[in-house]
């Protein structure tokens, strides 16, 4: 970790546990479960925070940072990632209202929307 090229390559190498972790989260995935040493089984809530860290993670690994290098259209995106995640997750009026009366169209379209989001931030 001594020279600063080993961590741009962090966000290439979480973008597949990002996808992982969203696809579970959002409903693509019905089940993960881990079987050496312990019978471990990912929750939706340990994907949610799980792609929350990961997100923050390559974000600040990220060569560009800092919202001034982002054009106001990838800030929005950059924003939306985390307020998702956390909305689909936690509040219940997210899911309630915007989420359950288009299910599975919309859990497409968030999933989507992070996705973008990931790509723009660790671009």
């Amino acid at each position: 970790m001594n020279d600063y090229t080993n961590l741009r390559t962090v966000p290439a190498l979480l973008s597949v546990l990002f996808v992982v972790m969203g696809a579970y989260q959002f409903g693509a995935v019905q089940s993960i479960t881990w079987v050496w040493f312990t019978e471990y089984t990912l929750t939706a809530q340990h994907a949610a925070v799980g792609g929350l860290g990961v997100f923050a993670v390559a974000f600040m690994s990220s060569q560009t940072k800092r919202f001034e290098h982002y054009e106001p259209f990838e800030r929005g995106l950059i924003g939306a990632t985390p307020v998702i995640i956390i909305g689909y997750q936690w509040i219940p009026q997210f899911h309630d209202y915007l989420v359950a009366p288009y299910e599975p169209h919309a859990q497409v379209l968030l999933f989507i929307i992070t996705l973008v989001g990931w790509t723009v931030a660790i671009r």
